[in-house]
């Protein structure tokens, strides 16, 4: 039975090793724009359980690889600006409350890296603070007189987008306008066409959300077409919480993936230009994405083709799922190169062979009654966050870096401790093999729960996967 049982977990490895071949990173990119000969992508990606260890734009015949790593908003540090745009017409009193509520939650849910702009609009755009403290965003909400009696939408967004965009930038810093407003305009004038302005902020660098209030369900509507069409959200207060909607906003610009491409070397014209970036995992091409970029004259264009793509550059401090793992073929990868398609059912076949033979090897030289068990590996580590959903933890970090093999357990001596009561001293471990993540319950009387089966053998652990351990309910997001 331990011959047969450790076979098959040898065989389950083999097709675990060939599940990335087959996966594919979906990838979108949501702004894009070049700032000081480096072009910056904000990407928002799934199916990211594959480490991506190198990426590529192209633009034309020319390839530049990536010159920083692909982290999130939040890993990289990276810069987001706030504008809130309130509507102070005279049909906006009734939500005053709601809109200052909102206003808290969301200068308490930005990091130390937003700056906050405030403006109004009714007649006119408006700006009442170019910065205001987190702190006195409320207060200054709750100081907008809200008498106008016009009410020209349409017109203030574009107006706002003038202003944002002509603001000097600060890196690859994340711009986003969120909109405060019931949507319904009264622009005797007729103000910007609609379709004119949502054609702008589809190609726009200002990311557009809107917040809506009251029930005129074909101006929400309206609305919130503007903020889909810009990549943004948009929310009805209503049908969420003031605090919730500050919340998922924050959070939203949060999960976005970024990196920047040296652009030195690019021979392209000046204007609108059509950019691919590729995405590797090793020798493989997991992702592809497009979109076309404002292409400025760039200084010390030598015409020169760039260097060769590297690895990403490693950091000890902010890996994530898509921007960790082993080490990469340093030669450039091509996008039509028939060696990145190779079909899944011959990757698990070979490594299904292989690790027979593994298995075989290792019976030879282990104890009969020994299982067989994958040794973790030493390799780059992968960063995680640990997020408690039931329950409660004795201690452990929300924040860890996977490297060597870290156990769960009532002994202090764990990285993650759990409360006495909840699990054994030594409860389970958490252990790199493959360039894969795995969780192991350490045959306990209570056993682990993964989604809510319980583990028998090693397996792999996806970011977000619930583990249960006794009372405790908690998610590793890498």
């Amino acid at each position: 039975m331990r011959r047969f049982a450790s076979l098959l977990w040898t065989l389950a490895l083999a097709a675990a090793l060939a599940c990335p071949a087959r996966a594919a990173v979906s990838a979108e990119i949501i702004r894009a724009f070049v700032y000081e000969e480096t072009l910056y992508t904000y990407m928002r990606l799934e199916n990211t359980d594959q480490p991506i260890t190198r990426a590529e734009a192209k633009i034309g015949p020319q390839s530049f690889p990536a010159s920083t790593r692909l982290e999130t908003v939040r890993q990289a540090g990276s810069p987001v600006t706030w504008l809130l745009l309130v509507d102070n017409s005279t049909s906006m009193p009734d939500f005053r409350e709601e809109a200052e509520a909102f206003a808290e939650s969301l200068s308490a849910s930005g990091g130390e890296n937003t700056r906050l702009i405030l403006a109004t609009f009714g007649d006119a755009f408006a700006v009442v603070n170019g910065d205001v403290p987190p702190d006195d965003l409320k207060g200054a909400v709750a100081a907008i007189p809200m008498d106008e009696r016009i009410t020209r939408l349409h017109t203030a967004i574009n107006q706002a987008l003038d202003y944002f965009e002509g603001l000097p930038r600060e890196r690859n810093e994340l711009r986003c306008m969120v909109i405060l407003s019931d949507a319904v305009q009264y622009d005797p004038s007729g103000g910007v066409p609609y379709e004119e302005l949502l054609e702008r902020v589809s190609g726009s660098g200002v990311m557009l959300h809107s917040v809506g209030l009251g029930n005129d369900q074909a101006s929400l509507e309206s609305m919130g077409r503007l903020a889909e069409a810009s990549g943004g959200l948009h929310q009805v207060l209503g049908e969420v919480s003031p605090g919730d909607a500050g919340t998922a906003l924050a959070e939203f610009g949060e999960t976005f993936f970024v990196t920047g491409f040296d652009l030195a070397g690019c021979s392209a014209p000046i204007g609108e230009t059509a950019v691919s970036v590729t995405m590797a995992a090793g020798s493989e091409l997991v992702g592809r994405a497009e979109t076309v970029v404002d292409l400025p004259e760039l200084e010390g264009v030598s015409g020169e083709a760039p260097a060769p793509s590297q690895t990403l550059p490693p950091s000890s401090e902010s890996q994530s799922g898509a921007a960790s793992g082993g080490a990469a073929d340093p030669e450039s990868f091509e996008e039509d190169d028939p060696t990145w398609v190779f079909p899944a059912a011959a990757s698990v076949a070979v490594l299904a062979v292989l690790a027979v033979v593994v298995l075989v090897l290792r019976r030879r030289q282990a104890a009969p009654a020994e299982d067989v068990l994958p040794a973790p590996e030493t390799v780059r580590g992968v960063y995680m966050r640990l997020v408690v959903l039931e329950g409660a933890l004795a201690s452990g970090p929300e924040e860890l870096e996977l490297t060597e093999p870290l156990f769960i357990g009532s002994d202090p001596g764990c990285t993650i401790v759990l409360r006495a009561g909840d699990g054994e001293e030594r409860h389970a471990r958490v252990f790199l093999t493959g360039g894969a993540v795995y969780l192991e319950d350490l045959q306990t009387p209570g056993g682990t729960m993964v989604n809510g089966t319980r583990l028998d053998l090693p397996r792999v652990l996806r970011s977000g996967d619930s583990v249960t351990i006794g009372g405790l309910t908690f998610q590793l997001k890498f």
